[in-house]
């Protein structure tokens, strides 16, 4: 994945921030069908468009947040998940930290 690392303009950070509420309620539908790993990975996904804005990096990681709770067997997703979006995951937290 291409990071975009660096300054997002407002206007754009508005844009990132609404499809933020739209990939939330996408996560929200997977987690009432049970299907809590597909939530995760769609909250992982498009992780390089939020990064340089905090309004955009704590929405974004509080859908991620939203859909790791909703897993029971932590450890058993974590050895399974595909090594990008472990990768994705860990850098994340690594940048939330900050």
């Amino acid at each position: 994945m291409a990071g975009a690392e660096g300054f997002v303009e407002a206007d754009n950070a508005e844009a990132i921030i609404t499809r933020i509420e739209h990939k939330s309620r996408k996560i929200e539908t997977l987690l009432k069908q049970y299907k809590p790993v597909e939530a995760l990975k769609t909250a992982l996904e498009g992780t390089y468009a939020i990064i340089g804005d905090e309004r955009c990096k704590s929405a974004h990681w509080l859908v991620v947040h939203r859909a790791i709770m909703a897993i029971k067997d932590v450890d058993g997703m974590l050895s399974s998940l595909d090594p990008e979006y472990y990768d994705i995951l860990m850098k994340g937290r690594a940048l939330m930290q900050r």
